[in-house]
């Protein structure tokens, strides 16, 4: 009796081929974003270290006030480019990430 020869294109389409670079490209992505937050933050509690030196200078609010606002946008923008790729849970599935 003669085997049927196997297809060799219908690995190709499973509906999750790439899960798991959907998996890993999250990963990236999420790992990617935290460290430059963090790395923005560092230098902004390093700033706000330096400008203690202005504390008697007129120009102090000035300097407190580009610190806070500076810290907002940076977690404004983090909030924004994790909803922008669909970043919001950190341990989901392949399943939660879109497909295109």
């Amino acid at each position: 009796m003669e085997k049927p020869e196997k297809d060799l294109f219908s690995p190709l389409c499973v509906p999750d081929f790439y899960a798991s670079w959907r998996t890993s490209l999250k990963q990236m992505l999420l790992t990617s974003l935290a460290m430059n937050e963090q790395m923005a933050k560092e230098a902004l509690t390093w700033c706000e270290k330096t400008m203690t030196l202005t504390i008697d200078m007129p120009w102090a609010p000035a300097c407190k006030t580009f610190v806070t606002s500076a810290r907002k946008f940076v977690e404004d923008t983090s909030g924004r480019l994790q909803r922008m790729w669909h970043l919001e849970h950190a341990r989901d599935g392949p399943d939660s990430v879109p497909k295109l």
